[in-house]
């Protein structure tokens, strides 16, 4: 089951669906229930909804309390990254890849640069440039 929403006129409408096969092996939809106007649905009608299906499954309650997002400290990604990488064996996994080959230097260390530059400032490839460059 999933929820999709239908337009009609300038209007739209929040449906519960559920997708299924026919004898003949056709996917079709069924609607389960019509749950109103979108523009007319608001949290408190919505939240006892989910809700109660949260209860049938055995999960907590919906919040449905806004999410603040605080500013966090730059320094402690790299570490935690770090350990990741260690932790789920690229080191090794790369080091045992390149090691046929004949270089003068660590190609497991400038790639481990780039994955990490990419997830903490995604902003270009050439940030890590910049990046290999100040320090």
């Amino acid at each position: 089951m999933y929820t999709r929403i239908t337009k009609t006129g300038d209007r739209q409408y929040l449906q519960l669906v559920e997708s299924f096969r026919n004898d003949r092996g056709q996917v079709r939809v069924r609607v389960i229930a019509n749950l109103g106007r979108l523009d007319r649905l608001s949290p408190d009608k919505l939240d006892p909804l989910i809700n109660g299906l949260n209860r049938a499954l055995g999960r907590g309650e919906n919040t449905s309390s806004e999410i603040i997002q605080e500013a966090g400290r730059a320094h402690g990604n790299v570490f935690a990254l770090h350990e990741l990488w260690c932790e789920l064996g690229f080191q090794k996994a790369l080091n045992r890849a390149l090691r046929s080959s004949r270089r003068e230097f660590d190609a497991e260390a400038l790639i481990r640069a780039m994955v990490f530059n990419r997830l903490c400032e995604p902003d270009s490839k050439l940030g890590c440039l910049r990046t290999a460059v100040q320090n």
